[in-house]
């Protein structure tokens, strides 16, 4: 295996275990942590004796979405640029997605805009009880473009509009009622204990069969969707860069609300 600098890798016998290495700012998304993690999957996939990989967070999170010096980057890229770097995201959900191992997510901590990605491109995502999450792009300005056609797959379309249009937060076991998590547990160790349970059950079953079960599965999936897939890059870079997301990302940093203009609170019944 390659010595990447934001993800480690562990190899026990057909199991991998990717962790997301950038404990110290919650393993937030950056340019080098996509592309090494492109790059990762890109790799085993000519490994067949890889069979199984998990993906977990250092630390004291799973994801927690995009870095914020890397979003704020972004407004200074050319077009070119900032198109490359979109379409590097989605590769990267689709390498994930797309991949010929059983692909399964071990989430704890703070799960938040693309974080919730890799749980849904992930095909069993499991959680502890206690995670936080949140589909938090349009709090500053952005969208969840490279993410929504997977999460679709998972989630019904009027839970995922409140989730990404409120932006709220919810909690592990809330995530496996929508539909993003299979399963939540009380602690990591008993989500771990399942986690290898399931491993070895599956373990016993025949690999091309995995494999070819798995690819169907997701080939009928997205049969509604895959025309727009190509669109995505497009979107996210257009989206990224909008005067919105400039506005609504420095009003993040700055801890103040953003001039969007729209700010009036509807006050609840007492």
């Amino acid at each position: 295996m390659e010595n990447y600098q934001t993800i480690q890798v562990e190899l026990d016998g057909p199991l991998v275990t990717l962790w997301l290495s950038r404990p110290e700012v919650h393993n937030a998304l950056n340019a080098l942590m996509i592309r090494e993690t492109g790059h990762f999957f890109s790799q085993i996939e000519e490994i067949q004796e890889i069979r199984f990989v998990i993906i977990r967070g250092r630390g004291k999170s799973f994801c927690s979405g995009a870095d914020l010096q890397w979003m704020k980057n972004a407004f200074s890229l050319e077009n070119q640029e900032n198109l490359m770097e979109s379409q590097e995201l989605s590769e990267m959900f689709r390498s994930i997605f797309q991949s010929s191992k059983i692909v399964i997510a071990a989430v704890h901590g703070n799960v938040f805009g693309g974080g919730n990605g890799l749980a849904a491109v992930c095909d069993l995502a499991y959680c502890t009880a206690d995670s936080r999450f949140s589909l938090s792009e349009t709090r500053i300005g952005m969208a969840a473009v490279s993410i929504t056609p997977y999460l679709m797959q998972k989630m019904k379309v009027a839970d995922l509009k409140e989730l990404i249009f409120s932006a709220k937060e919810f909690n592990g076991d809330e995530a496996v009622k929508y539909g993003l998590i299979i399963q939540s547990f009380p602690s990591q160790e008993t989500m771990d204990l399942h986690i290898n349970q399931t491993i070895n059950l599956m373990m016993q079953n025949g690999n091309k069969a995995l494999t070819s079960s798995k690819q169907l599965i997701n080939k009928l999936a997205m049969q509604p969707i895959s025309g727009i897939m190509e669109q995505i890059p497009g979107l996210l870079a257009h989206i990224r860069v909008s005067q919105e997301a400039q506005e609504g990302f420095s009003a993040f940093l700055e801890k103040r609300k953003p001039n969007w203009g729209t700010n009036h609170r509807i006050e609840s019944d007492k």
